[in-house]
């Protein structure tokens, strides 16, 4: 009887466990979720954010909480994501510069990209396009490579930081052509676009953003070249580096999500469910994708790691050509 009724005693508290447990599982997100965004608040990458927040909380009730982490070269948001608490309420949106080209660049990073982060999804890839300024006496890519060597280092390129992809660009077109410009680094897009607005920067490598489209269509920037296979409508007609006349260059800008490294697989599928699924709504692509310059995504965990794989390669490939070392 005894027996019996430890038998009984047994199972109640195992399915009063089980039932915990399924509980524990279906209440995620049982708190809000914190975002780790390696740049200041206003900025595109912010704005990315603050959009799949949205969406995020139409799909599961639960809203994001922003924490901007600016500054080293998104190496303190990188930083804080990998030190973050790995039970799923805490992710971050990092870019290509992060994963792919600071663990070349930099001596010394405070986080391994491998090791420490744990993909969830690739959010968008980004439309760029390479500007010159229109008082610059050139309209192609072939007559800006003559006039910059015609007239070393009177051309000012600039960029988001030091050691981002709108730096490397002009390093690796320097490295290929022989072309003599100066660089002038930015605190990010939109002062770089104001110094470039006034003629302080003649060439700029952004975001084809509906405030650069304008500066395009209205005459301000000439649109000189896009990455290789872009197929950016509103910047039909430009032509690509190998179309210039110069080798591919097809280095990819993206934002892509991570948690840390330890995160359950559960709530790493979860998340990544959850953000591809906004990513691809109608609604999250017409009010941001189409507007942003922006394609949008939204893969599995693991179809981003093996993306992840190819990508290092081109990073550090870029790295290696543009012959830029960070020694920090």
């Amino acid at each position: 009887m005894l027996v019996k009724a430890c038998a009984g005693l047994l199972a109640s508290a195992c399915a009063l466990l089980l039932a915990g447990v399924a509980a524990c599982a279906q209440d995620f997100p049982s708190k809000p979720v914190r975002l780790i965004v390696p740049f200041a608040a206003g900025g595109p990458v912010d704005v990315l954010a603050r959009a799949l927040g949205e969406g995020f909380k139409e799909r599961t009730g639960h809203a994001f909480i922003i924490d901007n982490k600016p500054g080293g070269s998104t190496s303190i948001g990188a930083t804080a994501c990998k030190n973050a608490e790995a039970d799923g309420h805490a992710f971050c949106l990092l870019t290509a510069s992060t994963i792919s080209l600071n663990p070349f660049l930099f001596a010394n990073l405070s986080y391994d990209p491998q090791k420490d982060l744990e993909p969830l999804t690739n959010v968008v890839f980004t439309q760029q396009v390479m500007i010159l300024h229109r008082s610059i006496v050139a309209n192609t890519m072939r007559e800006l490579v003559t006039y910059a060597k015609q007239n070393p280092d009177k051309l000012n390129f600039g960029s988001f930081g030091i050691g981002g992809d709108s730096h490397l660009v002009f390093e690796w077109l320097k490295a290929k052509t022989g072309a003599q410009m100066t660089h002038i680094p930015y605190g990010g897009a939109a002062p770089a676009l104001l110094a470039f607005e006034r003629g302080d920067a003649h060439l700029l490598y952004p975001v084809a953003s509906p405030p650069v489209l304008e500066r395009i269509k209205s005459g301000l920037a000439k649109a000189i070249a896009v990455p290789e296979a872009q197929q950016a409508p509103a910047l039909a007609g430009v032509p690509s580096f190998s179309e210039s006349g110069l080798p591919p260059y097809d280095a990819k800008t993206w934002f892509g999500a991570f948690a840390p490294a330890g995160t359950p697989k559960a709530r790493v599928e979860e998340l990544g469910r959850h953000l591809a699924a906004v990513v691809k709504s109608q609604p999250f692509q017409e009010r941001f994708i189409k507007l942003g310059g922006y394609d949008a995504v939204g893969n599995t965990p693991e179809e981003f790691r093996r993306f992840l794989a190819e990508d290092r390669l081109r990073g550090q490939e870029l790295v290696r050509t543009a012959g830029v070392k960070i020694a920090e």
